[in-house]
């Protein structure tokens, strides 16, 4: 299966210092509606990012950070105050119509399906919206069955579908007109899992085989982890990270090594010859292991234990979590360039 045609050699997604202010109702509507909001609200301040083809970059925040604003304006549905965005060249703002033709677009909830349907039958309904011809649309819709693992459930109506078939089934609806730009608005929220990973690994396949730009907002730090080579992490509407996962790395601090050894007299005994290490911030003994956090590299601690090499059973490098590492970029709210 072929995508629309883009170019291969720059960014399909493309946003630059876009930023959005929500102005408030006036004060009969506020009455009218109830709504609490009295002052403007910035939801998106200087975003810019770029996804290139095959590429995938979740995008992940608090509640309310702003992600479903920006793909709200990725997908042409509201506009920017300030900034602009385009997709495969096309502006988001001024071209809204050609925009929604080169998107995919997956929500977080099954309403944009009709469970009294069968898959193929929402598939055929999708497709005509999409002006597909009817030639071509039998085979279409058995090509991305095939593509989100859905070829044998293909006629059970929709309600008999598991959370996670009916995810993947809005997959193959986003994929169906051959889009080269894919958005997915927290598609996982409401699966378990086991459907979640299943889910991640179809769209990682389908971003490297159809090479599509994915955009992917989560909240859960396993799935930025499985999934994203590049994190776009908002916070209040600023991007605080942009870049490679490993990126968010330097946020953690000195690593910390431990090592175990085959008794605790040898623990020990290296931590007292680690601890007088230039380098070595911190030597914690538990029994037979010690764990050492430190700049220096595991090669440079175990060559200065010489003799006690033949003690140790086992050497480990310990790394924060992902979930704890996205809290604590949040908590700095520096932002980090994007790595190539």
């Amino acid at each position: 299966m072929s995508v629309v045609s883009a170019t291969e050699t720059g960014p399909l997604v493309e946003v630059h210092n876009l930023g959005k202010t929500f102005r408030p109702l006036p004060g009969w509507a506020r009455a009218f509606t109830r709504s609490p909001v009295a002052a403007p609200v910035r939801a998106l301040d200087a975003v810019s990012l770029t996804v290139a083809p095959g590429q995938v970059c979740a995008l992940a925040g608090r509640n309310g950070a702003g992600k479903s604003t920006l793909f709200r304006i990725l997908a042409g549905l509201v506009s920017p105050t300030d900034g602009w965005a385009r997709i495969c060249g096309h502006d988001v703002t001024s071209d809204g119509a050609a925009v929604r033709r080169l998107i995919g677009f997956v929500p977080g909830d099954a309403r944009s399906l009709s469970l009294h349907l069968t898959p193929r039958e929402n598939l055929t309904i999708r497709g005509r919206l999409h002006s597909i011809p009817a030639v071509q649309l039998t085979a279409r819709i058995e090509e991305v069955l095939a593509l989100v693992d859905l070829a044998e459930q293909g006629d059970r109506v929709g309600f008999a579908l598991s959370s996670g078939m009916r995810a993947r089934l809005q997959v193959a609806c986003a994929v169906l007109h051959q889009p080269p730009v894919l958005i997915l608005d927290e598609p996982t929220a409401s699966i378990d899992p086991l459907a979640s990973y299943s889910l991640l690994e179809t769209i990682r396949r389908l971003a490297r085989e159809l090479r599509l730009a994915v955009l992917f907002s989560t909240h859960r730090a396993d799935e930025i982890e499985a999934l994203a080579a590049y994190v776009a992490l908002l916070d209040q509407g600023r991007l605080v990270h942009l870049g490679h996962l490993d990126g968010l790395r330097t946020y953690e601090g000195s690593p910390t090594i431990e090592l175990t050894f085959d008794g605790a007299a040898a623990a020990r005994a290296a931590a007292a010859t680690l601890g007088a290490l230039a380098g070595v911030e911190c030597v914690r003994v538990q029994d037979a292991s010690i764990a050492v956090t430190t700049t220096l590299r595991a090669g440079q601690l175990l060559a200065s234990l010489d003799g006690a090499l033949v003690s140790i059973d086992a050497v480990q490098r310990r790394r924060l979590p992902v979930r704890d590492l996205l809290a604590s970029v949040l908590r700095t709210g520096e932002v980090t360039a994007w790595e190539e």
